[in-house]
Parts: structure tokens; C-alpha cells; sequence
């Protein structure tokens, strides 16, 4: 059972309620990490900004965009994450093998390219809390600068969801299953 209750509008002091309406229109619900946050409008503002624009506005095809997200959340187990995003990253055209790979926590082994490269820097910023140079530079060589940083923080940003879910004990939706094996 979740250790808060998610805020309701109504719940949100009026001079707040902006950054509820501000979520819901981004993400058409709020629901998950921003229904706690919520006790916190002004973060909870914050965090959806960033948010958006990591998962909205990077310039990186969906699928792997996704892919980064569920690979950090596999890291960190944060369930709740893992299966919204798992969702996400099907109907974005990821490999179910792919997905699966990753909830495993077998995964980069049995990917190529692209894919591989980015859940291995996942993997090294979130396990060993550094990247290796062959890593980085591969990450940096491909996609340059400016979204080598952009990827960092679509990590960061969802480790900082990940943990909103976790310390908070934020329940599964509804009919949702767990994704990642104990």
C-alpha cells in the first residue's frame, strides 16, 4: 500500500492547483511519481518540467528512448516504472526479446548497435556510478555533445522518478503486472 495517497485537485491549495493542471495536461492524468509530488507543487512542477522535456522533446526515436528509461529502471527495480515504460517502449516498436532482455537484467548481451550501447551506460552510470571511457566516447561519437548529456539526464530524471515510486511505495496501477523477475 502506498505511504501517501496521490493529491486530487481539489486537494492541491488553489494558488497550486496551475502545476496540477500543468501535469495533467502533459501526461493527460496524474498519476504515478506526480500524484505524490504533488504534496510538493512547486516541485512537482519542477520535476514534470524537466520531465517533459526528457521524454517529449530529446531528439532520440522513441524506442530508444524507452528503452533508457526501463533499463534504469531495472537498475534500481522500480517496478512501477519498468511496466509503464515497458508498455511505452512496445507500442514505440521495441523488441519484445529486447524488453524482456532487460527486465532480465541479460541485456546488453543479445543486443546490437544502438541498443546495446545505451544499456551498457545505463548499466555502468547506474551500477559501478561511473562510465567507462570506451562507453562514453562510443555515446559521445554517436550522438554528440549536447544529447550525450540529454541521455544522461533522461537516466537521472528517471532514477529521480524511480525513487519517488520507491520510497513512496507507489502502488501498480490497476491489472498491471510486476516485469522484472525477484
Amino acid at each position: 500500500m502506498a505511504r501517501l495517497s496521490d493529491m486530487t485537485r481539489d486537494q492541491v491549495k488553489p494558488g497550486d492547483q496551475q502545476y496540477y493542471d500543468a501535469i495533467a495536461e502533459s501526461r493527460g492524468s496524474v498519476r504515478g511519481p506526480y500524484g505524490v509530488l504533488l504534496h510538493s507543487p512547486n516541485l512537482a512542477a519542477r520535476v514534470a518540467h524537466t520531465g517533459s522535456y526528457v521524454r517529449f522533446d530529446l531528439d532520440l526515436p522513441e524506442a530508444l528512448k524507452e528503452l533508457i528509461i526501463i533499463a534504469t529502471a531495472r537498475e534500481i527495480k522500480s517496478q512501477y516504472e519498468f511496466a509503464a515504460h515497458a508498455r511505452l517502449a512496445r507500442q514505440a516498436g521495441l523488441a519484445e526479446s529486447t524488453i524482456q532482455a532487460v527486465a532480465k537484467g541479460t541485456a546488453p548481451q543479445g543486443l546490437g548497435g544502438e541498443e546495446a550501447l545505451l544499456v551498457r551506460y545505463v548499466q555502468e552510470l547506474l551500477r559501478n556510478h561511473k562510465i567507462s571511457d570506451a562507453t562514453f566516447n562510443a555515446v559521445q561519437e554517436r550522438y554528440g555533445t549536447q544529447k550525450t548529456v540529454e541521455i544522461t539526464t533522461l537516466v537521472g530524471h528517471y532514477l529521480l522518478v524511480g525513487q519517488i515510486l520507491l520510497a513512496f511505495e507507489v502502488d501498480l496501477p490497476q491489472g498491471v503486472q510486476s516485469e522484472i523477475p525477484d
